[in-house]
């Protein structure tokens, strides 16, 4: 299930970059303190973590490939997805202080851009309510 692929990811990314202390926490914030929204394609050039020149039409130049071939594998996967079924799986946004930060859905974004559409299905964590654990 790629569903849970990329939650899977999200958490792992959320904790590789601090914004929770354990899988424990941030599995916690990704279940119950996350609501999905669309999101602007134009805000993702915003985002922390997510390079905004990858909102090109050659976001990936050879020279600048950190998965090589695979992202373009990817980028193209899911640009299939949108084709046929008009969006792809939500990407995973963090939101602290008012400050976004990608967590999951690089590729995704890259496709949903190339493919001209507005805006992206995002979940978004608001770290800032309270923590119920």
């Amino acid at each position: 299930m790629e569903s849970l692929e990329n939650i899977k990811d999200s958490v792992e990314t959320s904790v590789n970059l601090k914004l929770f202390s354990s899988r424990k926490t941030s599995s916690y914030y990704h279940i119950f303190n996350s609501k999905i929204f669309l999101f602007p394609i134009a805000n993702c050039a915003e985002l922390d973590n997510f390079n905004p020149a990858r909102l090109s039409n050659n976001p990936y130049p050879k020279e600048n490939r950190p998965r090589g071939k695979k992202d373009l594998e990817s980028v193209l996967y899911s640009r299939k997805i949108i084709q046929k079924e008009g969006q792809t799986e939500p990407i995973w946004i963090a939101l602290k202080k008012g400050n976004y930060t990608l967590l999951d859905g690089a590729h995704r974004i890259v496709a949903t851009y190339l493919e001209k559409k507005e805006t992206i299905p995002a979940f978004v964590i608001d770290m800032d309510s309270p923590n119920n654990i």
